[in-house]
């Protein structure tokens, strides 16, 4: 019986040293997650925490049909998606081939110059930028008005406050599609792009028909990442705009933020927080399922 005891509990030894990680990820990860799912389907305003009623999916209802500053919301933070990603991917991949080649002199002060804007956190980023901004002394403006040209009410204006918004997010964050992305290009072997210019290749087919391709799986993992953070953008927003004028840059972390802790309606609040991680989760798939697909096709 002795012995049988020990065997069991060595067998067991494993399943004990992981458990302390398991229960940590239960209380922070699992828990907190099915909590606000439960939450979400139901009323739940803070100023009459006894009130509790189970409604379903009413609050998923009410904000996608119905709350018509949830749906600019959703949309201004499609259009941040949609046009900053593609032109931070699109100067980051420049950068790092433009840096890449052997002939660029000065490439450590280079990399050093660009990288400093991602060591800038948001709010900072934020508050320099409102400066930039500034209708009266924003140096924007004042180069406008060299030319001959009328000042911009940037943050002022809902037909540019958008654009103002991208405008900083692709400066902080360029960079870092760079940085990633040259480092990728440094970890290719040499070997396929000299037999590529012994052939006769030119830098475009060497760019689109090795480069890309061999940076697939570096590419996927880039764009995921900043796609999953820009639909969380919140510092930069709150400084520069608050949303405003009226909803023109209102986004959904922002409006999350307003709903919950503004008008403490934890239940809508909640809502919305699962519905952007239905949105990043569907983002994610597509990204996997367009990209993925054409690396296999590629290695295949």
């Amino acid at each position: 019986m002795k012995k049988r005891k020990v065997f069991y509990i060595h067998k067991l030894t494993p399943y004990f040293m992981i458990l302390p990680a398991v229960i940590v990820l239960i209380l922070i990860a699992i828990y907190p997650m099915v909590f606000s799912f439960w939450v979400s389907l139901h009323r739940w305003y803070l100023g009459r925490p006894h009130l509790f009623p189970f409604i379903g999916l009413e609050n998923y209802y009410t904000l996608i049909f119905k709350d018509s500053v949830f749906r600019r919301a959703f949309l201004n933070t499609l259009v941040l998606v949609g046009v900053c990603i593609p032109v931070e991917f699109a100067l980051g991949t420049m950068l790092a081939v433009l840096l890449n080649r052997d002939d660029i002199k000065g490439k450590k002060i280079f990399r050093v110059c660009l990288i400093m804007p991602v060591v800038i956190t948001p709010v900072v980023a934020g508050v320099l930028w409102k400066f930039q901004f500034h209708p009266f002394y924003g140096i924007i403006n004042y180069f406008i008005s060299l030319v001959g040209g009328k000042g911009i009410q940037w943050l002022a204006d809902p037909r540019f406050a958008l654009p103002s918004i991208m405008i900083v997010d692709i400066w902080q964050w360029t960079p870092f599609m760079f940085l990633v992305l040259y480092a990728g290009l440094l970890s290719l072997s040499k070997e396929p792009f000299e037999a590529a210019k012994i052939d006769g290749a030119s830098e475009w087919q060497l760019l689109k028909h090795l480069t890309i391709p061999l940076l697939i799986p570096i590419i996927v993992v880039v764009l995921l990442i900043r796609t999953m953070d820009i639909i969380k953008v919140f510092d930069t927003v709150y400084v520069l705009t608050r949303g405003g004028p009226g909803d023109a840059t209102e986004v959904l972390t922002l409006y999350n933020f307003r709903v919950g802790l503004n008008y403490f309606y934890m239940g809508r609040a909640a809502t919305i927080s699962w519905i952007i991680a239905i949105f990043v989760i569907l983002l994610a798939q597509l990204f996997f399922r367009i990209l993925g697909t054409e690396f296999y096709k590629k290695r295949t």
